[in-house]
C-alpha cells in the first residue's frame, strides 16, 4: 500500500497545483467560493486563486462552469470529454483536429452516474466539459486541445485537475479505482468498443500471447491486471470481462467473447485521457475508454437509462470479480 499512499498524496497535490495554475472555481453546488478572476471581456485569463478541499457529495465547477466536477464515494469515475455543447464567444473555434461532438455522451454519462447511484446508493465522481468540442478537445494534448486560447487552455486544465482530484479520492478511500471515459463514434457496427490503450493489430494476437505480462504492463489497466488473478486475455475479452459482461446482456462489445478483435473494423483503442489518468504508469487508477453507438445506446433518454443501468450492473460484477470490491 506503500505504493498507493505516495501515489494518492502525489496525485492530490498536483491536482491542487494545476487548479491554482488553472484559476478560480466556484463551490459546492456552483456557489460562488472565495476566489475571485477577471470577467470574460477582459480579454486576459483569469489570475490564480485559492484551491478547495473536494468534498464527497459536492459539486464543483471551473471558471464560467465550463467544466463540472461531482465528488463521489464509490470507486469509479465517470467522465465525458466531447458531449458539451457551450459555444462562448471568448473561445474562438478551433481550426484543426477533431472538432466533432459525441451526440448525447454528456447526457449518458449522467446517467450512468445516476444508475450507479441507484444500484449502491452512492455517487460515482463524475467530470464533464460542458465547452463544445470546436471551442476545446481534452482528450488531446493542451497544444491540440487549446490552439493557444488562455480561456481554453485554462478549461483544460481545470478538467484533467478535477479527475487527478477524483483519482486522489478514489485510491484515498478505496484503494484502487476504474475511470469510466464515455464517448461515442459512428462506425458501421453498431457496437461498444472498450479501450485499454490496445490497437487492432494487439487484439489480432492470440490469448497466449496476450497473455505475456508486457502487454498488460503497456495497458490503461495495467494496475488491475496486475490483481485481478485472471489471465490477462481473460480480463480483455473473456466471459468475465466488462466486454463479456456487456455482451451477455445484449450489448455486443469489442473486445470480448463473442468479438475479440475489431479485425480490420474502425475501432478506438483509447486516447489521452486514458493514457494519462489509467494505470499504465503503475497507479491504482485504471481506466477504459467506452465508445458507444448511437443505435440503441445514445438515441433517445430511454436508451440513456437502459443502457446505464445494464453498464452499472456489469460495473458491480466487474468490481465484485477483478478488483474485490463491493460496490
Amino acid at each position: 500500500m506503500i505504493g498507493r499512499r505516495a501515489w494518492w498524496i502525489g496525485a492530490a497535490g498536483f491536482a491542487c497545483a494545476v487548479l491554482l495554475s488553472a484559476g478560480p472555481a466556484c463551490g459546492p453546488d456552483g456557489e460562488a467560493g472565495n476566489v475571485t478572476g477577471p470577467s470574460p471581456q477582459t480579454g486576459a485569463p483569469p489570475s490564480a486563486g485559492a484551491v478547495q478541499p473536494y468534498a464527497p457529495g459536492g459539486t464543483y465547477f471551473g471558471r464560467n462552469a465550463y467544466i463540472e466536477f461531482r465528488a463521489g464515494t464509490l470507486p469509479i469515475i465517470v467522465s465525458a470529454p466531447h458531449g458539451g455543447s457551450l459555444e462562448p464567444a471568448e473561445i474562438p473555434g478551433r481550426t484543426s483536429g477533431t472538432t466533432v461532438t459525441d451526440v448525447a455522451t454528456e447526457d449518458l454519462a449522467r446517467a450512468v452516474a445516476d444508475a450507479l447511484a441507484s444500484k449502491t446508493g452512492r455517487q460515482p465522481s463524475l467530470v464533464i466539459c460542458r465547452l463544445k468540442r470546436t471551442k476545446v478537445d481534452v482528450n488531446r494534448e493542451i497544444g491540440e486541445g487549446t490552439q493557444g486560447n488562455p480561456f481554453a487552455e485554462q478549461a483544460w486544465r481545470e478538467f484533467h485537475g478535477f479527475l487527478d482530484a477524483a483519482r486522489a479520492l478514489a485510491a484515498a478511500a478505496h484503494g484502487r479505482a476504474l475511470l469510466v471515459d464515455v464517448h461515442g463514434h459512428g462506425h458501421p457496427k453498431p457496437r461498444v468498443e472498450i479501450g485499454y490503450l490496445l490497437g487492432a493489430a494487439d487484439l489480432d494476437r492470440a490469448d497466449s500471447d496476450l497473455d505475456d505480462p508486457a502487454w498488460a504492463r503497456q495497458s490503461s489497466i495495467r494496475t488491475l491486471a496486475a490483481e485481478s488473478g485472471l489471465r490477462f486475455s481473460a480480463l480483455l475479452r473473456g466471459p468475465e470481462s466488462l466486454g463479456g459482461r456487456l455482451d451477455r446482456a445484449g450489448y455486443l462489445a469489442v473486445p470480448g467473447p463473442t468479438t475479440p478483435s475489431p479485425g480490420s473494423d474502425p475501432y478506438f483503442e483509447g486516447g489521452y485521457i486514458t493514457r494519462r489518468h489509467g494505470s499504465a504508469d503503475g497507479g491504482p487508477v485504471s481506466a477504459v475508454q467506452l465508445e458507444l453507438p448511437s443505435p440503441g445506446v445514445r438515441d433517445t433518454p430511454a436508451s440513456h437509462a437502459h443502457f446505464a443501468a445494464v453498464l452499472a450492473d456489469a460495473l458491480a460484477a466487474f468490481f465484485a470479480a477483478h478488483f474485490r470490491i463491493q460496490l
